[in-house]
């Protein structure tokens, strides 16, 4: 298993990433703080709908009050957040969330996607070992 320290370090490119063997929560935060990255935990393994992925976002990435708690809201606040030093997302409970709305865990991923590709400060790792079609082509660390 590659530490995320060695990763970072090693210029990890802002994406969204399978880790299936991905260390603790602990582990990882401490990595990400010791590398000068902030870090955000998604645990959506409680987490059922559209609704309560955007209220964790909300919590989560310590969005603004006036967050408005949809699709578009949550990409203008995260590209809003560019300019902070860069960051390690943590999603966990993925499949979780997918078995009951897969169509917010795609919405997710693609807003993840752009972000980092138009941002540049985010490194979206998803700590799930099995594999479902949605994530299949996405690199795996």
């Amino acid at each position: 298993m590659t530490s995320l320290s060695t990763l970072l370090a090693e210029g990890l490119r802002p994406g969204v990433y399978r880790w299936p063997s991905a260390p603790g929560v602990a582990d990882v935060r401490r990595d990400a703080a010791a590398a000068g990255f902030g870090f955000v935990l998604l645990d959506t393994a409680e987490i059922h709908d559209k609704t309560g992925f955007l209220d964790l976002c909300a919590t989560a990435f310590d969005l603004p009050r006036w967050f408005g708690r949809n699709w578009d809201a949550l990409a203008d606040s995260l590209s809003d957040r560019s300019t902070g030093a860069p960051e390690v997302v943590l999603w966990t409970g993925l499949l979780h969330l997918l078995e009951h709305d897969h169509d917010t865990v795609d919405v997710a991923l693609q807003i993840f996607a752009e972000d980092t590709t138009n941002s540049g400060q985010l490194r979206v790792l998803i700590a799930e070992s099995e594999t479902p079609d949605l994530l299949s082509s996405l690199p795996v660390l």
